[in-house]
Parts: structure tokens; sequence; C-alpha cells
């Protein structure tokens, strides 16, 4: 009968270990998900920037060589 007991109890304790590592596993998740969210949106928004001007440069340069073709 004690042995069952200890038994019983061992079980208990392994069923709560793993019961509170698979919250502990999930928690830092979501806070990992914030966190990479929280930096990627300034990054997003900079490469917008980024892209823009590439685009308004662009145009800067085919503007100079229909200008460099017209001179000749």
């Amino acid at each position: 009968m004690k042995k069952r007991t200890i038994v019983m109890m061992f079980l208990a304790a392994m069923l709560t270990v793993s019961a509170s590592k698979a919250l502990a596993n999930s928690e830092p998740v979501l806070a990992s998900v914030e966190w990479v969210l929280s930096k990627m949106n300034p990054l997003n928004d900079r490469v917008t920037k980024l892209e823009q001007r590439v685009q308004q440069l662009e145009q800067e340069v085919k503007k100079l060589k229909q200008q460099l073709e017209a001179a000749k």
C-alpha cells in the first residue's frame, strides 16, 4: 500500500511538472512573437521608405538619361 501511494504521488508530481513546463513553454513564445513584431514594424516602415526613395531615384536617373540623349 505504501509503495502504491508513493508511486501515485510521484506520477502526480510528474504530471504537475509537465503541465508547468507546457505552460512555461507557451508563454515565452507569445512574448517572443510580440517582441519580434514590435521590432519588425519599425523595420518594415524603414524598408517601405527606402523602397519609395529607390523608386524616386530611379525616376531621376531615367530623366537624366533622357536629358543626355536629347543633348546628343
